[in-house]
């Protein structure tokens, strides 16, 4: 059996490309540098590096060695979903559950890998309902609650 890289995006890079994403948003240069993204993420300059390329070849950067990093259009398309994603789940855990900012935050990161668009999508409807609760969506909570037993087959 061969070894080598999947050649597949990974949890692991997806995080990467959003510290990448959330640096090119902030600064004015309009790109990462290898260090910023070490600094911020808490790893080796190496480990960044070693991320960088296989980002690149997956198309969701442009790297070159002693250079900035860009988002590609498809890397920029998949961090701003996932920043998306995160956003949701840090407010959902923060306003609905009462957890602190650092741990929603922490959490969302985690959380961000394993859900896929369905989920997403009820999570959000779910999101909606609390988020502004009141007396008149009482109906709509327990009709959610309903299609959810019903989904899950409890």
């Amino acid at each position: 059996m061969r070894r080598g890289r999947r050649k597949e995006i990974t949890s692991h890079l997806v995080d990467y490309l959003v510290v990448v994403y959330e640096i090119v948003k902030e600064s004015d240069a309009k790109a990462a540098k290898v260090s910023q993204i070490a600094r911020r993420m808490g790893v080796s300059l190496p480990s960044v590096t070693n991320a960088m390329k296989r980002l690149s070849a997956l198309g969701f950067v442009n790297y070159k060695k002693y250079n900035v990093i860009t988002l590609t259009p498809k890397g920029k398309k998949l961090a701003e979903e996932k920043v998306g994603v995160q956003e949701r789940l840090r407010d959902f855990f923060m306003r609905i559950i009462g957890l602190e900012r650092l741990v929603s935050d922490k959490l969302a990161r985690a959380f961000s890998h394993y859900i896929d668009e369905k989920t997403e999508k009820r999570m959000r409807r779910f999101y909606e309902i609390l988020k502004d609760f009141d007396e008149s969506r009482v109906k709509e909570l327990i009709d959610f609650i309903e299609e959810s037993r019903k989904l899950s087959g409890v």
